[in-house]
């Protein structure tokens, strides 16, 4: 698979897994991390039972015990919405290479309002963190703002749902 390629199938991954996300009951955000074309790990939120557990938390922490490593600067992290700055830090943490969203998120994101996915102040302290991230923003957004569409998650895309 060409690169588009593989971005298209993980990504509409993340939707479904946002989609399975906001069926159980939680928020409806879903990640995965890759390397290549490989699937390594997958995750869905799970914030009602545990606040931390975001789906790129769970997916980053599931990559982590499947390849025995915390240097994931090999994979890419998939995710339906913009990561908010904790998953940002863990990002950063795991030197994940590069990241996939779909949409934006203004008010939270760790990327566009918190600086920390492009924050190269962070390169400083080796060997917690490396280089920023290639950072792929808003790939997919429509295909996955239609799952926020019939929710109270409002705040998210470049052009966000307005409460009524």
């Amino acid at each position: 698979m060409s690169r588009t390629e593989t971005d298209t199938h993980f990504m509409q991954r993340c939707i479904e897994l946002a989609q399975q996300s906001l069926e159980k009951g939680d928020a409806p955000f879903g990640s995965l991390v890759a390397r290549g074309d490989e699937l390594i790990a997958e995750g869905i939120n799970d914030s009602v039972r545990r606040v931390s557990e975001h789906a790129e938390i769970i997916a980053l922490n599931a990559a982590h015990q499947s390849l025995g490593r915390s240097d994931l600067s090999d994979c890419t992290l998939y995710t339906s919405c913009e990561p908010c700055p904790m998953c940002s830090f863990m990002i950063r943490e795991y030197k994940i290479g590069r990241v996939v969203f779909a949409l934006h998120s203004p008010f939270m994101g760790g990327y566009t309002k918190w600086k920390i996915l492009q924050d190269q102040g962070l390169e400083k302290f080796p060997p917690f963190f490396r280089t920023v991230p290639e950072i792929v923003p808003g790939f997919m957004e429509e295909e996955s703002k239609k799952i926020m569409e019939n929710t109270p998650f409002w705040m998210f895309g470049k052009d966000p749902i307005k409460p009524e």
